[in-house]
């Protein structure tokens, strides 16, 4: 373990940390992408009831991309809301 001097002395010595998206508009972002996100799986969900006429095969790659992007977005907006709340907690 090391002593206090010289972990306070590898601090001072290391890089300053830059963010790439300011705390500030995390939220914003999050609130964004939790909207973008339940706005294509609520897409996805409705798909098989408005396309009843398309073949199985196009049904299920369209819901497979709604389903996939939905739950991008619906992953950066998580990250977004536990950064910015984990900090001002």
């Amino acid at each position: 373990m090391l002593p206090y001097e010289e972990i306070h002395k590898l601090y001072r010595k290391s890089p300053k940390f830059d963010e790439f998206i300011p705390l500030e508009s995390q939220p914003i972002y999050a609130t964004v992408a939790l909207l973008a996100a339940l706005a294509f799986i609520g897409l996805a969900m409705t798909l098989p009831a408005k396309a009843s006429g398309a073949s199985f095969a196009l049904q299920s790659v369209k819901y497979t991309a709604l389903s996939l992007i939905g739950s991008l977005f619906m992953g950066i907006a998580i990250v977004f809301l536990t950064n910015s709340f984990g900090v001002y907690a």
